[in-house]
């Protein structure tokens, strides 16, 4: 029978034992570093080494998240000796998002499974392949797939297919988000997002108000849930059931583990027909687990995420970006500062409760519990805004966390283990142990004759099964005595601990390893080789519109111009390239962020075009790019270059390893890194971003259909043309200070990407900057006018090819390139 992991969130040791009490077949968790929830209680290095063995004594697999990228310093001087403790002590798996991480952990840490983060932003099988080779043997696809590019996942790859299927989601590809790194320094690639994504914003189109007051959360999605899509999901070929959720409490992670655990194991008992039907007969029992999930956490209700529908206001929880609660009735009446509350679900005691219209008016709690159908009376105190018809939500459930926690979270759920006692007088007393197949025996002290009361078997029985403070429990011992024994109670206790801890000590030592490397062996063990150095420097220019590349081709000090692909439609291209070729400069195309299997389709049947001699080579945003690139274009014969761009985030010398490994030598600085820790690389980066507005997010949503109302379940677009707002062309999002925040729909690829409301500028950077030894500096255009396309490039021709003075731009940030991020 095929085998569906459960995959349980743990942001504690207590939401660790919930979880595998929930029996759930795997956690993941986080140690004191590197991992993408650093503000959850992570495990310090004695429990992480304590959480690992409790895991396998329980059956459960335990996956420790380093999905984060690191800096170099990090990465060179703390990876190993984080890491080394737990591989030797038997971790299953580690997720990674970054390649310098994959890279390294694969070299020096063999026979470790390696789980591709959903920060990886794997789409396509495809991609996924190309981490094969390096050691991967799971990716966590993108949340933004639907159920129809999994099961083509599935067909193009024999790696382990790891899906969320309950919990938050992020509007951003995760993984391709800078929002809160360039609001405040907190980086969501560093597990350290602020979330400005839960913020209101107003959306504008052409300087119109697009969106209402009570709809200004347009960037917080619903949490998902799946539970009713259970069969569809396991069909689809995933084998892991992923639930978010490392930030909440325990009672979370015990309660939907429990639940996914229920229908899954229901669906693999019946088989598709029996469970569909059975499904029929209990409606209702569905229903009142799915209220309990949502008691538990969800944010505007429950949506099926991107399993069914590409994007759309319905997966927007646009009025209320926390917890919302259940729906438990509505004011009926309001008199003398009283407010009576007809209900439709039952309450409890401590339960906490919201008036609403909108938002939140009143918040209290229950005192005395009530029954659905009935009227519970509140007092509102004079002057509250509250009226009749107002809902009645609830916020906190305390009779089912409290029922969680007796469940879960009070006794540990014993793993069942037989046993068998042998004595005989004169011979030391031997006691075996069996957990699986795993077999132990202990020996005692030598067995005395009895000079009046022998020991019987029943006392013999009553201490050996004594096993309530250890993780087991004996559902059979066998005893056997020959002669008339005497042993001492306490003789019989020690007997029973030396039993379990040998036990213990057989369960745990088949996760054990043996390090091969020192740590002295691998520090600074990747040499890059550099570039040219700032005597050669170049200038590249990317581009949006064809009028931004007239004026990027006019300057003979630009080397090259980098053009998005979908600049105009394809059959264009060439006009353009032909402009770039003819002013003797280089001409790449940039790639898009996203590389989904209709995107990968659409490239196919250009690919004449994209080969064309006008065009030297391409800018990669994935790794779904690269291998199309290889495979189907065959660049290698081709000899066109490969340049991967900032958000394929080289931020240490392993990941600069990686790319040399797949042959890409070409490589952009990230966005993150200072110019300390920018320079301590030097020599590695082909360009460095030094002019552009830098984007903050890239989403499969579309902010244009959050304002429509429209959903769109099409996973086959391949038009240029928008699907809503066709003339509505400027979009932006306004947030509470007043900053505008512009928006490019890429609609032929389908996927929204938002900008800084400032442009990064180090115009007057230039020492710095070419201390960095890049090859060429780039400067990115988005919505500037010719005219102010001009000035930029003039600007930095004259500071960095003359050395003149010039004045900065205005309304410009330095980024991360003077402060970092933690």
């Amino acid at each position: 029978m095929r085998k569906i992991e459960i995959l349980a969130p743990a942001g504690s040791m207590d939401s660790l034992k919930a979880a595998i009490n929930a029996s759930c077949d795997a956690v993941y968790i986080g140690g004191a570093k590197f991992g993408a929830r650093a503000y959850a209680d992570n495990l310090t290095e004695e429990l992480m080494l304590q959480a690992i063995d409790y895991a396998h004594i329980h059956d459960t697999k335990i996956y420790l998240t380093v999905n984060t990228l690191l800096k170099n310093k990090e990465l060179e001087h703390e990876l190993y000796d984080y890491l080394v403790k737990y591989y030797e002590q038997g971790i299953d798996a580690v997720i990674v998002q970054d390649t310098g991480v994959l890279h390294f952990i694969h070299e020096h840490f063999p026979g470790l499974d390696i789980h591709g983060s959903t920060q990886m932003t794997l789409t396509m099988a495809e991609g996924a392949n190309v981490l094969k080779q390096m050691g991967l043997t799971r990716l966590v696809t993108s949340r933004e797939l639907g159920l129809e590019e999994i099961k083509n996942i599935r067909k193009g790859t024999d790696l382990e297919i790891e899906t969320f299927v309950h919990g938050a989601l992020c509007y951003c590809y995760s993984g391709q988000c800078l929002m809160s790194s360039m609001f405040g320094g907190r980086s969501g690639n560093r597990g350290r997002c602020a979330q400005p994504c839960r913020m209101p914003y107003q959306l504008k189109g052409d300087n119109k108000a697009l969106n209402s007051d009570k709809d200004k959360y347009v960037l917080s999605p619903k949490d998902i849930s799946t539970i009713d899509m259970i069969p569809e999901l396991i069909e689809a070929g995933i084998d892991s059931f992923k639930i978010e959720g490392r930030m909440k409490r325990p009672e979370y992670a015990a309660g939907v583990t429990y639940m996914y655990r229920k229908y899954v194991d229901r669906y693999l008992e019946f088989g598709k027909e029996k469970y569909e039907s059975y499904m029929q007969d209990h409606k209702e029992e569905l229903n009142e687990d799915i209220l309990l999930l949502q008691d538990l956490y969800n944010r505007g209700g429950f949506s099926q995420g991107y399993f069914v529908n590409r994007n759309g206001r319905n997966m927007i929880s646009l009025s209320r970006p926390n917890h919302s609660g259940v729906h438990v009735g509505k004011v009926k009446s309001v008199n003398g500062g009283k407010a009576q509350i007809e209900l439709i679900q039952n309450i409890n005691p401590q339960d906490i409760l919201e008036i609403r219209e909108d938002e939140k008016l009143y918040e209290f709690t229950v005192k005395n519990g009530e029954k659905a159908g009935n009227i519970y009376s509140v007092n509102l105190g004079k002057g509250s805004p509250v009226k009749p018809g107002f809902l009645v939500y609830r916020t906190k459930n305390n009779f089912l966390l409290d029922q969680l926690g007796e469940d879960y979270l009070k006794e540990e759920v014993k793993m069942p283990i037989t046993g068998k006692v042998i004595i005989d007088t004169g011979e030391p007393i031997i006691l075996e142990l069996n957990y699986g197949n795993i077999h132990v025996r202990v020996n005692g002290d030598i067995v005395e004759a009895a000079m009046n009361q022998p020991m019987t078997e029943d006392k013999i029985r009553k201490q050996i099964m004594k096993t309530r403070e250890t993780s087991y429990v004996l559902r059979d011992l066998q005893i056997s005595i020959k002669g008339n024994p005497f042993i001492p109670v306490q003789k019989l206790n020690e007997l029973r601990r030396q039993g379990i801890e040998a036990l213990s000590e057989a369960i745990t030592s088949q996760y054990r390893r043996i390090a091969e490397h020192e740590p002295k062996e691998i520090f600074g063990v990747v040499k890059c080789s550099k570039n040219n150095g700032m005597n050669n420097m170049g200038i590249s220019v990317s581009v949006f519109d064809k009028n931004q590349l007239s004026v990027a081709c006019s300057y003979p000090e630009v080397t090259a111009v980098y053009m998005d692909s979908d600049i105009v439609p394809f059959q264009d291209l060439l006009k353009l390239t032909k402009i770039v070729k003819e002013s003797n400069k280089k001409c790449y195309i940039i790639l898009p962020h996203i590389f989904r299997k209709t995107t990968y389709e659409l490239y196919r049947q250009n690919k004449n075009i994209l080969e064309d001699n006008t065009i030297d080579g391409y800018i990669l945003r994935n790794l779904e790019e690269y291998q199309f690139i290889h495979s189907v274009m065959n660049v290698t014969q081709s000899g066109k270059d490969l340049i991967t761009d900032y958000n394929l985030y080289v931020m240490n010398r392993q990941a600069a390893a990686f790319w040399r490994d797949l042959g890409v030598v070409k490589l952009t600085a990230p966005v993150e890194l200072n110019y300390s820790e920018l320079k301590e690389l030097n020599g590695i980066y082909n360009d460095i971003i030094v002019y552009g507005k830098i984007p903050l997010m890239v989403s499969a949503q579309c902010l244009a259909k959050t304002s429509s109302g429209r959903n769109n379940k099409n996973y086959n677009k391949t038009s240029d043309e928008p699907c809503c707002l066709p003339n509505t062309d400027k979009i932006e999002l306004m947030d509470r200070f007043d900053k505008n925040f512009q928006v490019k729909r890429h609609c032929r690829e389908c996927y929204n990407t938002i900008y800084n409301s400032q442009c990064l500028s180090l115009l007057n950077y230039k020492e710095q900057v070419l201390s960095i030894e890049p090859k060429n500096i780039r400067l990115n255009f988005t919505f500037e006018t010719p005219e102010e396309t001009g000035k930029v490039i003039q600007s930095f021709i004259q500071k960095y090819v003359y050395n003149n003075h010039v004045e900065e731009i205005e309304n410009y940030t330095r980024g991360h390139f003077k402060r970092g991020i933690e």
